[in-house]
């Protein structure tokens, strides 16, 4: 009986779907699980079911007259799922979305009633042809127009790239005139850097003569043809030196020099302080993931810049969840490029309304001619391997930002930071992600749609990563791998490392990230509810300048500035009560955050052969005599 105890806890931990658990210890147990089985009925899947998808049977590619490599595909197969129109999009894994150029209803051969024929059904015959008006383009971002944005002088954050820019360009062209402005003399050999200075002046006067002068050279030269003789038994041993614009002599052991300096600074590292180099940058990311455990979001104000001058982006809110905040308040540039819905529940019911009326029904054998599709999806096709296309909604293909919620899987323990590179499986779809991770906090209509930014993916908590990605209708699952594979054993390799799983939550452009810091400050005096701070600004301006803010300590008083004192950054403050010398005075500030432009369509075929293992396993070889 303890290990039955036992052995049902480890499975409902495991397993806490499960009802029931059966054993087999006697024959009629046995019985009872196999009637158990044979009564059961296995689950939908929902987010497959309401899309079209199709394993397909026969994949053929015909190129086109004016580009071998893109031409016409035909997928064969039964369709499965939601119907199917000619106007929706083809997505295929690893290689992307593709317009359909028609849809045919295939014959299926059938046995007859009676004997050992087989009789064909009618021939293939056009199901489904796309309307030019209102078949999905294969644009999934908008253009962005920068003579309708609001014109600003260029911060100076954002003008410290571009004069290192231009410096490096200035010193690039500087080395260019400097190499083509240098030329090479011969002289005598022991001649002085000082005599050579004089040849060079002479040489240099005479490239600038005119041709009459040139003509009189070579008359001069012949006419001393008859010396020789004598010439050559005083032959003088000479020397190349190189001259500079300015007509200094350069010597060769100073460019070599340089060569040789410059070969050392663009030398990579070596194999030790490579390694030394990955230690300390591991050794640096786990420190940080400690400081935020230890000290959540606590940054120290800077001594060399000014407080108002450094956090001037950031602002302060008397509530995180009520103060207002303008969704729309200065939107980076790619918030042009995606889309948003005026009410996505609405668009989705008219989307599935819309998909159910389509001209190819579930069940059909249909064949599915794509347009401009590469001749690489015909090559990677192997008859011993499933190949499934599956059917995109409309607004499928374009780009939005998305959120998903995820939770650090327990096997992976090291350090997860926003931003950090991920491949994220979007149920079919899979791309190269560097999603941002905020808090999973309900909201309401009484909300600002306010959530805080964490810097780290914490284990043990529901968290919620955004991204700009193609918009995804319904709940799908979603699931974080590394992109390239672990290499602790010899079976890590052919094992993708997988980060983190969840699933979709929405699509919102006008959820709002907001990254927090804390100021703090120490107390210096206290007089009941009033105290003098220190330490957490050191000029009366940058006092002044975030007076308005509100404070509030660690054990649990609130409180504002009521005057700055002196020059060195102390403050009076007021308190709703009396605080203690061992507290920490803490201002919140936020910020918003966007996530960057760089998510990209994950192939296989884009991988090296170590990381298409992790994905693909073994694979036999293609048959060499599959029809294209």
């Amino acid at each position: 009986n303890d290990v039955k105890k036992s052995l049902q806890s480890f499975m409902s931990h495991f397993f806490p779907e499960a009802d029931k658990v059966y054993s087999t210890e006697t024959p009629t147990e046995a019985l009872a699980i196999l009637r158990m089985i044979t009564a059961q009925v296995p689950k939908g899947v929902k987010w497959r079911e309401i899309r079209p998808y199709m394993l397909a049977d026969s994949v053929e590619f015909e190129p086109s007259t004016e580009d071998s490599q893109v031409g016409r595909l035909a997928l064969t197969g039964y369709l499965r799922g939601a119907n199917l129109s000619a106007n929706r999009l083809i997505h295929i894994p690893n290689f992307g979305d593709y317009q359909i150029e028609q849809i045919y209803h295939v014959p299926v051969a059938v046995e007859a009633a009676k004997g050992d024929s087989i009789e064909e059904d009618d021939e293939p015959a056009v199901l489904d042809q796309p309307d030019p008006e209102h078949q999905d383009s294969l644009v999934e971002a908008n253009e962005p127009n920068t003579l309708t944005n609001e014109q600003t002088w260029p911060e100076d954050e954002e003008m410290n790239g571009w004069n290192e820019r231009m410096q490096e360009m200035e010193e690039e062209e500087s080395r260019m005139a400097a190499a083509k402005d240098k030329r090479t003399i011969t002289v005598p050999k022991g001649t002085s850097t000082y005599q050579a200075s004089w040849i060079a002046a002479t040489q240099g006067d005479d490239n600038e003569s005119d041709d009459s002068d040139a003509s009189s050279d070579e008359d001069d030269d012949m006419d001393s043809g008859s010396d020789d003789g004598s010439e050559e038994e005083d032959e003088e041993e000479y020397e190349e030196m190189v001259v500079g614009a300015d007509g200094k002599i350069v010597s060769a052991s100073d460019d070599e020099h340089d060569d040789e300096a410059s070969d050392k600074d663009d030398g990579l590292p070596t194999a030790e302080e490579e390694a030394l180099q990955l230690k300390a940058y591991l050794k640096e990311r786990e420190r940080q993931n400690r400081d935020d455990v230890n000290f959540p979001d606590e940054v120290d104000t800077p001594m060399e810049v000014s407080a108002r001058e450094r956090f001037a982006r950031f602002r302060g809110l008397q509530s995180f969840r009520t103060s207002p905040w303008d969704p729309y308040e200065n939107l980076p540039l790619d918030y042009a490029r995606i889309f948003q819905f005026e009410s996505f529940k609405r668009t989705q019911q008219r989307v599935l309304r819309v998909a159910a009326d389509s001209a190819a029904k579930s069940g059909m054998r249909i064949r599915i001619v794509l347009r401009a599709a590469p001749a690489e999806i015909a090559a990677s096709y192997n008859p011993s391997r499933p190949f499934v296309a599956f059917g995109l909604m409309q607004h499928e293909h374009q780009m939005s930002v998305v959120h998903f919620t995820v939770m650090r899987s327990e096997g992976y323990s090291e350090p997860v930071r926003s931003k950090d590179p991920l491949v994220a499986h979007f149920g079919f779809r899979r791309y190269n992600v560097r999603p941002l991770f905020s808090q999973h906090s309900l909201g309401g209509s009484n909300t600002n749609g306010v959530h805080k930014f964490e810097r780290f993916l914490k284990p043990g908590v529901v968290s919620v990563g955004t991204v700009y990605a193609p918009i995804q209708f319904g709940t799908v699952p979603v699931s974080l791998y590394l992109p390239t594979p672990a290499a602790t054993s010899d079976m890590a390799g052919v094992i993708p490392t997988l980060v983190g799983t969840g699933s979709s939550l929405e699509v919102n452009p006008s959820r709002i990230l907001a990254k927090r810091i804390i100021l703090t400050g120490a107390p210096f005096k206290i007089h009941k509810r009033s105290a003098v701070i220190r330490y957490m600004f050191f000029s009366p301006e940058d006092v002044n300048w975030f007076k308005p803010v509100q404070l509030h300590t660690k054990h649990g008083r609130t409180g504002h500035i009521f005057e700055s004192l002196g020059t060195h950054g102390y403050m009076k403050c007021v308190f709703d009560g009396p605080i203690k010398q061992m507290d920490t005075v803490c201002m919140n500030l936020y910020k918003r955050v966007y996530p960057k432009w760089n998510t990209s369509l994950w192939s296989e075929h884009a991988q090296d052969e170590e990381q298409k293992l992790q994905w693909i396993g073994p694979v036999m070889q293609k048959p060499e005599d599959m029809e294209l």
